[in-house]
């Protein structure tokens, strides 16, 4: 039985509320953003440096172009941060029972043999329409939030992976949640674990 579960998602499509009620209905363990007050704790770096890091990927600094020995050195953070998450995954997945969101899990445990893989993408409108009602923005701002979020992930994830981020080669299971619905995405996988 697959026994450890990674959700990698475009932002507002509905992954963290897959794996909140997946975790519900298996019982498992369910880990997103408190995975940084424990990565953080576990390798002795502040709280804000790890949420931080994957924002630094993309950020340009003319700072750090002027004076590349600077730039090294937040590579060489970096590259520790991210180490440190994926020692701290790998960690945490072999006490199985678990759903990890997000933070490269898939890419961590990509050799796991216990590992399901899942990947949730959706419409445009069905990602705005969850973004505005949930943040009560704009449609405009909501767009703005969807596409800056999806290019923070998707350079932090290719940056630290080498691989392209929702590549269908990456994930086990890739679901249209504008298409399927929430629950019924919910009901196939615990369906598909349990069988």
């Amino acid at each position: 039985m697959k026994n450890i579960i990674t959700i990698g998602r475009e932002y507002g499509s509905g992954g963290y509320e897959i794996g909140e009620k997946l975790a519900k209905a298996l019982d498992f363990k369910f880990y997103d953003k408190e995975l940084i007050a424990q990565i953080a704790e576990n390798s002795l770096i502040s709280e804000t440096f790890v949420e931080k890091t994957d924002e630094n990927v993309i950020k340009r600094n003319i700072f750090r172009e002027k004076f590349p020995f600077f730039a090294d050195q937040e590579r060489e953070q970096m590259d520790y941060v991210f180490s440190e998450q994926g020692r701290f995954i790998c960690n945490l997945a072999k006490e199985g029972n678990c759903i990890i969101t997000g933070r490269r899990a898939d890419f961590y445990l990509k050799d796991n043999p216990n590992a399901l893989h899942l990947f949730f993408y959706a419409d445009m409108d069905f990602r705005i329409d969850r973004i505005t009602k949930k943040y009560n923005m704009s449609a405009d701002e909501a767009k703005k939030k969807i596409l800056d979020m999806d290019q923070r992930r998707k350079m932090s994830y290719e940056y630290t992976t080498g691989r392209t981020w929702g590549s269908r080669h990456n994930y086990d299971i890739m679901l249209c949640t504008s298409t399927l619905g929430i629950d019924a995405c919910v009901e196939e996988i615990v369906n598909l674990i349990k069988r």
